[in-house]
């Protein structure tokens, strides 16, 4: 058996296809199904049931996605570990190698660029690439090794995965400059919003849900109009800056946007960084990361 077979099983599992999983990886499908071929006879196991018009695995492919995924990790816990031996000076290696880290759009976009900027500038030998997804998306990421690292706002429970805090952010409701309420000094009440236009996330996204149980919270969810649903921050902000509705957004991303004056609509979250249990040498990274968030690095 050789490793790149385990890659290949895996990557056909997340793709759910052959053809798919032969484009990603840039092989033939003829190629990535003589080495699915090599790898059952080895095994003297079909992994996937090709008798289905939705392919599916076996048991004994399911026993197999339980250890692949695991001996991904040990694989690259080990060429970490064989890559990090130089030393300089007598002190640690600093960090290197490439990384992947899952998270959502307003951490991508708002607070990642400055704090890599800074990282890349302690650590010149480290490659971080982000991959934009919701909250959904970026743990099952984490989970089947897709990313190395998620920054997730809810820390939902799975026995494969670990987790340390990062950063407190807080969702505001937002309008365009021009909006009526924009310019009232005075607080307003959430019920000052009644029947009014909002522009939305999409329903998977933390955000919505973050806001859903502000608004329900006021007795605000169902007396309000969503006119648009969304799904990157940019959209929203955009409509919002068009006068298409009010909306809800991260403090950090409201540069050009009226924050309202409601802070019943005000809601506190919590960032947190998420890997898998096997992947221990990533320590130094989370720790990295933790140093350079806003509010913890050094002035």
């Amino acid at each position: 058996m050789e490793f790149r077979q385990i890659r290949y099983f895996l990557e056909i599992y997340k793709q759910g296809s052959f053809s798919k999983a032969a484009s990603s990886l840039g092989l033939t499908q003829p190629a990535l199904s003589r080495q699915i071929a090599v790898l059952e006879k080895e095994l003297k196991q079909s992994v996937f049931d090709r008798n289905t018009r939705q392919l599916s695995l076996t048991e004994a492919g399911r026993r197999l996605l339980e250890k692949a995924v695991k001996l991904q990790d040990l694989w690259q816990e080990t060429v970490e570990s064989v890559s990090s031996l130089e030393t300089r000076n007598g002190k640690a290696a600093r960090i290197q190698g490439d990384f992947r880290i899952s998270t959502g759009g307003t951490i991508a976009a708002y607070v990642l660029p400055q704090m890599i900027k800074k990282l890349r500038k302690a650590h010149p030998d480290l490659t971080l690439q982000i991959i934009e997804g919701d909250l959904r998306t970026s743990r099952e990421a984490v989970i089947w090794g897709d990313a190395d690292l998620g920054i997730l706002t809810e820390e939902e429970y799975h026995s494969e995965l670990e987790y340390r805090s990062f950063l407190e952010d807080e969702i505001v409701p937002v309008a365009a400059i021009n909006h009526p309420l924009a310019s009232r000094k005075t607080k307003i009440k959430a019920r000052d919003l009644r029947n009014r236009d909002f522009v939305f996330y999409h329903p998977q996204s933390a955000i919505r849900r973050t806001v859903e149980a502000q608004l329900r919270k006021q007795d605000l969810l169902t007396h309000i109009q969503v006119s648009m649903e969304l799904r990157s921050v940019d959209a929203v902000i955009r409509s919002v800056e068009a006068g298409l509705g009010i909306g809800f957004v991260s403090r950090r991303s409201a540069r050009g946007l009226a924050i309202l004056n409601c802070p019943e609509l005000f809601a506190r979250r919590r960032f947190s960084l998420c890997w898998r249990k096997s992947r221990p040498g990533l320590m130094n990274l989370v720790t990295a990361l933790q140093d350079f968030s806003p509010g913890n690095e050094e002035t």
